[in-house]
């Protein structure tokens, strides 16, 4: 299936929810936003325009004070453009250094209508250090869980698929597996079901650390003793190939239970935005069309 452009933006809802058990200790997470994409052909590249709005962390927007900080940070990284392949595959970032030249303006904005001091700033030049590449920009995009999630192509069936998760606070993973396909009325549904490569000992040694589990006893974990699923859904619209639905599932267990991980990302179509504006303040959403 072949990407096409389209003249409208369109909207999708995005929940991400995550769940940690290290030993005794569980964290949960549930972040949503409202993703905007739009699809165009400028200068004979496929480039597709993304703009996050609304976006809640645990149903709010952070009050606590650093964090509050790095979320308006996150938050000027929009509207971010990616230039496609015709397959809707990522190939790069088209004008990346008027991109980072306006987050940075943006950045500064922030810093100096709400924030003083050094702590403040140091985390601001973190985060700029992960941007000021077009590269690291890239790698950025391949550790976050949306875009793994959407830009994970399986319009095909396909075999021996591997599928690339960064797992928080330990490292990444690699899942082998099939992609299946199957028609319903006039949905394309894909189906991708991996199982994880024998995990890097680096991905082990920080989970013992987050255990706080010693060397050369018996608890300590061994690659072995990780065992990890990944699941990826879509839903197109068959005929036009519109997305409608996108949600990924990834669960992480040490043999012993004192470490469990799970994570999932759904995006769901909500309608097309109304707008005429290039960049407004908020979406004004159609679903009638």
């Amino acid at each position: 299936m072949q990407i096409k452009p389209w003249d409208n933006i369109r909207i999708y809802k995005v929940e991400h929810t995550l769940k940690v058990k290290e030993g005794l200790q569980v964290k949960e997470s549930r972040i949503t936003f409202d993703m905007g994409i739009s699809c165009n052909i400028k200068n004979g590249s496929i480039r597709k325009l993304f703009t996050r709005e609304n976006c809640l962390i645990n149903s709010k927007i952070p009050k606590e004070h650093h964090i509050r900080l790095l979320y308006e940070l996150e938050q000027a990284i929009y509207p971010l453009e990616i230039e496609v392949n015709r397959y809707g595959n990522y190939e790069k970032i088209p004008g990346y250094a008027l991109w980072f030249s306006n987050w940075q303006n943006k950045a500064e904005k922030i810093l100096k209508e709400n924030y003083r001091g050094e702590f403040a700033e140091s985390l601001k030049n973190q985060l700029q250090e992960n941007l000021e590449t077009e590269e690291k920009l890239k790698q950025k995009i391949q550790e976050e869980a949306f875009w793994r999630l959407y830009f994970f192509g399986m319009q095909n069936a396909q075999n021996d698929k591997t599928l690339r998760w960064n797992v928080l606070k330990a490292g990444t993973l690699y899942f082998t597996g099939d992609v299946q396909t199957s028609i319903e009325e006039n949905k394309l549904i894909s189906v991708y079901g991996g199982k994880s490569e024998k995990p890097e000992e680096s991905f082990t040694e920080n989970l013992n650390i987050l255990l706080r589990k010693k060397k050369n006893s018996k608890h300590y974990l061994m690659p072995g003793n990780i065992e990890a699923s990944g699941m990826v859904k879509s839903v197109w619209e068959k005929d036009i190939g519109k997305l409608l639905y996108k949600a990924s599932e990834i669960e992480v267990n040490s043999e012993d239970k004192n470490y469990l991980y799970s994570e999932k990302i759904e995006m769901k179509y909500q309608g097309i935005s109304i707008r005429k504006e290039t960049n407004p303040k908020s979406f004004i959403v159609s679903r009638n069309k």
